[in-house]
């Protein structure tokens, strides 16, 4: 018995999707947004820290373009529990990307901060 190609292209889509469903992970629903927060103690958020230490915090998980402010300059950042990467541009035209992991403490120049993603 032949199966239509129209039939075996549908199966492969429902199959495609079902498996994409699967893989998604269990909490993706109840992953907050990034967003920029007050800063507090603890794990939860990535931490951008000037040298006069005026600090922004941000929590959740996704891309977010970082608005300009006096505290938009960074010479600490940590990172939390979280993973991802973020862009500065210390000189006009010269985006620079740094990726970071769970629980570092990164020491540099970086600022103006333009784009912060962390991975859900």
């Amino acid at each position: 018995m032949r199966i239509p190609f129209v039939t075996r292209a549908a199966a492969a889509a429902v199959l495609a999707a079902s498996a994409l469903a699967f893989a998604a992970p269990a909490d993706a629903s109840a992953q907050k947004a990034l967003v920029e927060v007050p800063c507090t103690a603890g794990g939860d958020q990535v931490k951008f820290t000037k040298f006069m230490g005026f600090s922004r915090c941000f929590e959740g998980a996704g891309d977010l373009d970082v608005r300009p402010a006096f505290n938009t300059e960074a010479n600490w950042v940590n990172t939390g529990n979280h993973t991802g990467w973020f862009s500065y541009e210390p000189t006009p035209g010269d985006v620079q990307v740094q990726v970071f992991g769970k629980n570092q403490s990164l020491t540099g120049k970086f600022y103006p901060l333009r784009h912060l993603h962390v991975d859900g």
